[in-house]
């Protein structure tokens, strides 16, 4: 195995000695979900490694800091997790686009964002980019706000109360994103 890797139990370790320097060794079993044995081990790697320093405070307690080598792993790891957070939105952004190329193709220009959060905004900021002069959509997060003309009801919510249509709104086309990007 390589020394220069860490394993995730080891990133969780030094993201807990990093948000607090003076947890004991139980604190962080406490915290992370793994043994007090493998706990230890895992510091004494880490020290050895040098991510952290361990400092003896008195006989019983002893004190964990993060070394700069420690520090830029957890950046490290920030910006590969930032890199494939972008790039899984852009993928989704991409589906919904698809999604609606789709119907548009079939002649549906009227859409409705139904749900509020994360993923209507997404689906939003997708037909935004579609920079089609006829499209036409809003945001709509009451059944009551959706109106009878009839548009695409693109169901953005992951609330399961919400995810059951109105049956009110059986007779609109609509199309549960979460669902269909989850098949892909």
């Amino acid at each position: 195995m390589d020394t220069h890797l860490i394993t995730e139990e080891e990133f969780r370790i030094i993201r807990e000695v990093r948000n607090d320097k003076n947890l004991t060794q139980r604190r962080i079993s406490q915290k992370t979900g793994i043994s007090l044995g493998t706990v230890n081990l895992i510091l004494k790697r880490l020290t050895k490694k040098g991510y952290i320093k361990i400092r003896r405070l008195n006989r019983r307690n002893l004190q964990y800091l993060l070394t700069p080598k420690g520090f830029s792993e957890i950046t490290k790891r920030s910006y590969h997790y930032l890199l494939r957070t972008i790039d899984s939105v852009r993928k989704i952004k991409a589906e919904i686009q698809e999604l609606v190329l789709q119907e548009y193709c079939k002649g549906k220009t009227e859409f409705i964002i139904f749900g509020d959060g994360e993923l209507a905004d997404i689906i939003e900021l997708s037909l935004k980019n579609l920079d089609k002069s006829n499209l036409k959509y809003r945001r709509a997060s009451r059944v009551e706000e959706i109106s009878s003309d009839k548009p695409v009801i693109l169901l953005a919510t992951t609330e399961p109360k919400l995810r059951t249509l109105n049956p009110k709104l059986r007779t609109h086309k609509y199309i549960d994103v979460l669902a269909t990007i989850s098949q892909n």
